[in-house]
């Protein structure tokens, strides 16, 4: 019988999915789920960013993008300008976003020190080392 070899793709999907279950339980007091939060807080450290960028930092595809933005578009959390570029549309935090973000921020950290503690030090960086190598993967 052949040794069994894990899927590396579906055993890192199972620890995504642990992690997203954790971050999700603490950010729900502020009706966000972590995919939401992250999109809130890439704008608020890109200050004033476009889609393309906003897909280069969290690396996603066009199609996801577009769907975790809508709700925050029309919830009025996001306000969508014209660019330089007629076709470049520019995203950033509306006051509601801001303080949104900023109340969900303390949650997000709450679940972060969670993660961090049941990980610990070494393992935290081991995990965010990893991270960096895999997404380094897409070239």
């Amino acid at each position: 019988m052949e040794p069994f070899e894990h899927c590396l793709n579906l055993e890192l999907r199972k620890a995504n999915r642990v992690l997203s279950q954790i971050y999700d339980s603490f950010l729900a007091p502020s009706g966000l789920k972590t995919s939401q939060f992250s999109i809130l807080r890439a704008i608020k450290f890109l200050k004033n960013t476009t889609n393309s960028e906003l897909q280069d930092t969290l690396v996603l595809d066009q199609t996801s993008l577009s769907r975790a933005l809508k709700p925050l578009i029309r919830d009025g959390y996001i306000d969508v300008r014209v660019g330089v570029d007629r076709r470049q549309k520019q995203l950033l935090l509306t006051v509601k976003g801001r303080t949104l973000y900023a109340d969900a921020e303390k949650l997000w950290l709450d679940a972060q020190a969670y993660v961090s503690d049941k990980l610990g030090p070494e393992m935290k960086r081991s995990l965010l080392n990893m991270s960096d190598i895999v997404v380094e993967l897409k070239g």
